[in-house]
């Protein structure tokens, strides 16, 4: 929303003007009270050069930190926290800055009283900044029109704290329901406009802003039905529940007073994602190249034993925007068997091979896939990449799965592996995209191994 967009910047001037008081307040004390210190403090055109810089370190910090991505909906305790926590990085990096370069020779007394003052000046600053915010909220600006899913007894509950504070600015324009008796109804002062077959018809009829899922006990494949229906449109979707159980670093939850509520992001707007995924994989992929080596030869060896027949399984995959590559694998069943094949679901397939079957198990036979992450086609986290004929019979939303770089593991693999169906990976491939982050990625790696250690899904 516009609206929100040009209070963020407000947010951002505000949170620059506490930090350059704090560091020129800092620089006043120090020189009134030098008595107090020992001995005279260096000149003032110092602090002022230096004075942009600080203001952008603490900017930079605030802002990885999350105090610019979600300016509505943090408690005063998370949002202290964060400043407590972008002030210590801020001093760290002054710090840094004062012993790299001599020419910012300031006094550690200014630095150290900065942090102490911009960390007050900050709390000053957000108090101010929400008093001009529900000033706008109260003059009906900034109005979130919400549409809450299921008109039980958590929907109600919903629309309850939703009404005890105004000041965030929801306005409920109804509910939606499958139960025919309810329809029409006004239960707790919103009425049921319809049933959840026309939810994207009515987010676009009432100008909804944010959708709250409210359906206790919900089934994860019809929450995710919902999700892609409402794909496309400008939408916030929060739910009244776990999803998944793999909730990641990032995923924002509100409390409205105790009532937590789960934000599931739109897809990902983070300029600095993509960079910092490739340096990523190419963390991962360089020493884990390296260090399985041994590994590969040993593979090798024995494929070659076993069975007759190359060692790798190279097979054409769909990338990123369709992009066609090669995949590689170890190969893991006999030569008469058809390259594209429909893979085994069975332990006991008659396909594998003796060694295959270890591989595939233990999932040693998707090492040589660290080649297609070093080369860029596939990223060590992400949608699993799928032949070309499969594609093929795809529709419209299953495409969305071709926006990323498909990856060696990912969010269906620690939930299930090759247990799930083809169409419920999608949905859970759907749900990543949506929400994909750094975090998200260490989330679902660090997963990923108790999931191979139990051999979960794996044929």
């Amino acid at each position: 929303m516009k609206f929100y967009n040009r209070l963020r910047y407000l947010l951002i001037l505000i949170d620059s003007i506490s930090v350059a008081a704090g560091w020129l307040l800092s620089y006043w004390v120090r020189v009134e009270f030098t008595s107090l210190f020992g001995k005279p403090l260096n000149t003032f055109s110092i602090y002022l050069k230096v004075l942009p810089i600080v203001v952008l370190l603490w900017i930079i910090g605030n802002a990885s930190f999350g105090l610019y991505k979600k300016i509505r909906g943090l408690t005063r305790l998370e949002e202290f926290m964060s400043i407590l926590k972008a002030d210590f990085m801020g001093l760290l990096l002054l710090m840094a800055l004062g012993f790299l370069f001599k020419e910012y020779d300031f006094g550690r007394s200014v630095v150290l009283l900065s942090g102490i003052a911009n960390l007050i000046f900050l709390m000053f600053g957000r108090w101010f900044f929400r008093k001009i915010e529900e000033m706008f909220i109260k003059k009906g600006k900034g109005k979130i029109n919400v549409l809450i899913i299921g008109a039980g007894t958590m929907g109600i509950r919903t629309l309850q704290k939703i009404s005890d504070q105004p000041e965030i600015g929801y306005s409920v324009i109804g509910y939606l329901d499958d139960d025919e008796e309810k329809l029409g109804m006004t239960i707790g002062k919103a009425q049921v406009v319809g049933k959840l077959s026309e939810l994207r018809k009515i987010v676009q009829e009432k100008d909804v802003n944010e959708v709250i899922f409210a359906i206790p006990g919900l089934p994860h494949k019809q929450l995710m039905d919902y999700l892609m229906e409402l794909d496309g449109l400008n939408v916030t979707i929060r739910v009244v529940s776990d999803l998944f159980g793999v909730i990641a670093h990032d995923t924002n939850i509100d409390l409205i007073e105790d009532f937590p509520i789960f934000d599931l992001k739109s897809a990902s707007d983070d300029t600095i994602y993509p960079f910092m995924k490739r340096v990523f994989d190419l963390l991962v992929a360089v020493p884990a190249f390296i260090l399985t080596l041994p590994i590969w030869l040993l593979i090798v060896v024995i494929i070659k034993i076993d069975s007759k027949g190359p060692v790798f399984f190279i097979q054409e995959r769909v990338g990123k925007n369709g992009k066609i590559f090669n995949m590689y694998k170890f190969r893991t069943m006999y030569v008469e068997t058809p390259k594209y094949a429909k893979a085994p679901a069975d332990k006991d397939d008659p396909r594998i091979t003796k060694v295959g079957g270890f591989l595939r198990r233990s999932s040693l036979d998707e090492l040589p896939q660290l080649i297609n992450v070093l080369i860029g086609n596939m990223s060590i986290v992400g949608p699993r990449p799928e032949m070309p004929f499969i594609v093929e019979q795809y529709e419209e939303w299953q495409r969305k799965r071709l926006e990323v770089l498909p990856g060696i593991t990912g969010l269906w693999q620690i939930l299930g592996r090759k247990d799930l169906p083809l169409h419920e990976n999608l949905e859970y491939d759907f749900y990543y995209i949506k929400n994909r982050s750094f975090w998200l990625d260490i989330t679902i790696l660090l997963k990923t191994v108790p999931t191979l250690l139990k051999k979960k899904g794996a044929y």
